[in-house]
């Protein structure tokens, strides 16, 4: 008899739940694109008979059972802010990138974001609430302030991730960094890196890392102070007691990574079921025999801001390419109607998911951001990605190694790269070959939604399951490297050699006095 593969069955010996658990989620980031990974577990949650308290921006547009909004006030929304213009140039010292500045805008973002959550009434009452949680899921992204509340509730605590896990969440977890395999967040590196990207990984993983330590969580430690006052333990040591992260990762895209046991990737888990497209889009790609071409950048770019030439470089690539209707997200498009090209269709919004699974979509230009490149893999869709900050570097160095697509840089943006890079991906042999390398990112055990909720079950179920936790989070630096080992063995290896070196010299100073002894009696004589 056939084993079944260890997810299959756990998921086959899933707890299913007796007693409804008091779930809730802190999500103080404002912005969409993270927030649309996170909800569909807690709708799936809900949908299992758990009780939800969500505390984010962004409120369900119809409510459900079991499922309860309480909406944070005082932040912008992190949706259409990102102006183009500021990536025209970039500074590369010695040809290399340097992404360390993306470091103080997270920072920036995450200190705001935490002062007014923190200072929020919804805190306040929720702190006053008479309700026990079994469970508390949690962003873990630019800033960990919402570790204090949760902290302060007393509950186990299970940590969220949109993206790759950052440098500063490794130690938390217990999680190995191995630095040849495993490619800093920021950066356009994969899993086959030459000695000077290992050397810039390095780098930048470190220092990052040694910045988020020594700026970011002192201040998030003085607004937690501020809030609540002396006595809680520095927010570097609460977020060890994290039980569980569930991270938007999968091998098939990103390579395989040597996670700790409590590190669980569930990538691609807000592709749900295809619904059915409107029918203004239906019309538009019956009218499409050739196909269509996508074209998003994500809910955080303006597309506005982006610099003329490298507009108009896009019109002419997309009227070189006559035989394709190309479908794009781009507001207020309406001053530029004179030079957009009779094939460009804009529109306010687009069902992505939904539309990159239809059959008639050829390609997609996008800007690497994770959630989009998970919905295209999936789809099988290629993609020519043109990365602008963030993680987009890496998910993109992911869609060119894995074979999914090529990458056309802001600065290389013009006419010749652009219709050189579609006509690569539209190839139809491209193409199939990036249907069949979609098969090992959708072929799982079980999906991952289903996976998620297990996990999350298994931690109430278990009172925090302690036993997934590694003491690697609780030893220092030194011990975790083995640095005292390997100055040990180095001293035993040395040790030899200091014997030897105390030998040679007591003989050469028991020869020298005999010489001398030798020498004073030939005088005399």
């Amino acid at each position: 008899m056939k084993l079944l593969p260890l997810a299959l069955l756990a998921f086959l010996l899933r707890p299913e739940p007796n007693d409804a658990a008091q779930i809730l989620g802190l999500f103080q980031h404002p912005g969409k694109s993270h927030f649309d990974f996170f909800r569909p577990m807690f709708l799936a949650l809900s949908e299992r008979g758990h009780n939800i308290s969500m505390y984010s921006y962004f409120p369900l547009e119809k409510p459900v059972a079991n499922y309860t909004d309480y909406v944070f006030q005082g932040m912008p929304l992190l949706t259409d802010i990102v102006d183009l213009r500021n990536f025209e140039s970039e500074w590369k010292p010695l040809g290399l990138p340097f992404k360390v500045p993306t470091y103080f805008m997270l920072h920036d973002w995450g200190l705001r974001s935490c002062k007014v959550a923190l200072n929020s009434p919804l805190i306040a009452q929720l702190l006053k609430s008479p309700i026990r949680y079994d469970v508390i899921l949690l962003e873990h992204f630019s800033n960990d302030c919402m570790a204090a509340v949760a902290h302060l509730l007393n509950a186990p605590v299970i940590a969220l991730s949109s993206c790759a896990i950052m440098p500063w969440h490794y130690k938390r977890m217990g999680s190995p960094f191995i630095n040849p395999i495993m490619p800093m967040n920021f950066l356009p590196y994969t899993d086959e890196m030459s000695l000077i990207d290992r050397l810039n990984n390095f780098f930048h993983f470190h220092t990052v890392d040694t910045l988020y330590n020594t700026i970011t969580q002192p201040a998030t430690d003085a607004l937690i102070g501020q809030r609540f006052g002396p006595g809680l333990p520095p927010i570097n040591e609460i977020v060890k007691n994290t039980s569980l992260m569930l991270i938007n990762q999968h091998y098939a895209l990103t390579g395989p990574r040597p996670y700790a046991p409590n590190v669980i990737e569930v990538g691609g888990l807000q592709v749900g079921p295809i619904k059915p497209l409107p029918q203004h889009l239906l019309d538009l790609l019956d009218r499409s025999p050739n196909g269509v071409i996508y074209i998003s950048w994500g809910s955080m770019v303006n597309s506005n801001t982006l610099p003329s030439a490298k507009r108009m470089a896009l019109f002419q690539s997309i009227s070189q390419l006559k035989e394709y209707n190309f479908v794009m997200r781009w507001k207020s498009l309406e001053s530029l109607e004179d030079n957009k090209p009779s094939n460009l269709y804009t529109f306010d919004w687009l069902p992505q998911r939904d539309l990159l699974c239809h059959p008639k979509v050829r390609a997609f230009i996008s800007h690497g951001g994770l959630l989009g490149t998970t919905e295209a893999v999936h789809c099988g869709v290629p993609m020519l990605v043109t990365p602008f900050y963030g993680d987009q570097f890496l998910n993109s160095g992911a869609v060119k190694q894995r074979g999914f697509g090529v990458i056309v840089d802001f600065r290389d943006f013009d006419t010749n790269h652009i219709t050189r890079g579609l006509r690569i991906i539209l190839d139809k042999k491209f193409a199939e070959r990036v249907r069949r390398s979609s098969e090992a990112f959708r072929q799982r055990p079980i999906p991952p939604i289903e996976l998620a909720t297990w996990w999350i079950e298994h931690v109430i179920k278990n009172g925090g399951a302690p036993h997934i936790q590694s003491e690697a989070r609780h030893i220092n630096w030194i011990v975790y490297n083995s640095i005292d080992v390997l100055l040990f063995w180095l001293g035993i290896l040395f040790l030899p050699f200091v014997a030897l070196w105390k030998l040679i010299k007591i003989f050469k100073t028991a020869f020298c006095r005999g010489k001398i002894s030798r020498d004073t009696k030939t005088k005399r004589q």
